[in-house]
């Protein structure tokens, strides 16, 4: 095994998992607080939470919410130069708490950015931390494996 890489079946487990959190998992609760549904809202999936509105919406997070999946396209980058050795913790932290911080400090203006009907002009998005927690957990696993490829400066 080289210098500073990973076992290959940690490489494809860490891989396959950061394939599901980023893009599968939902990333918020997407609130109207108009007359349309409240969602849960992933990277390559949308769905009401009241199943009267509409079905399962694809893609729409890449038109509609992109300013809200942009830290999270980030951190998947983070990730892959975890996998080819090249992890720095700080970066990788922080990358990962903005991630999940962007949306809250989006959302939380938006609530009081009304228009003339009453609707919010800007989206309000509230996160689900799966991301925040995955991030954390390979932290800690990149401390226990003792990589040789670790920028510990923390």
């Amino acid at each position: 095994m080289k210098k500073g890489f990973m076992k290959p079946s940690l490489t494809i487990f860490i891989a396959i998992s950061a394939i599901l959190i980023v893009f599968i998992l939902p990333f918020g609760i997407h609130l109207d607080l108009g007359p349309g549904p409240n969602s849960l809202v992933s990277m390559i999936w949308e769905t009401p939470l009241e199943p009267a509105w509409y079905t399962i919406r694809y893609l729409s997070a890449f038109q509609f919410y992109f300013e809200f999946i942009l830290f999270r396209l980030i951190f998947f980058a983070e990730i892959c130069l975890l996998l080819v050795g090249k992890f720095n913790k700080i970066s990788f932290i922080l990358v990962g708490v903005i991630s999940e911080l962007i949306p809250l400090l989006i959302s939380i203006p938006a609530l009081f950015i009304l228009n003339a009907d009453g609707d919010n002009l800007i989206t309000i998005i509230f996160p689900i931390p799966f991301l925040l927690i995955f991030d954390l957990i390979l932290v800690q696993l990149a401390n226990k494996l003792k990589f040789n490829n670790i920028n510990d400066k923390i």
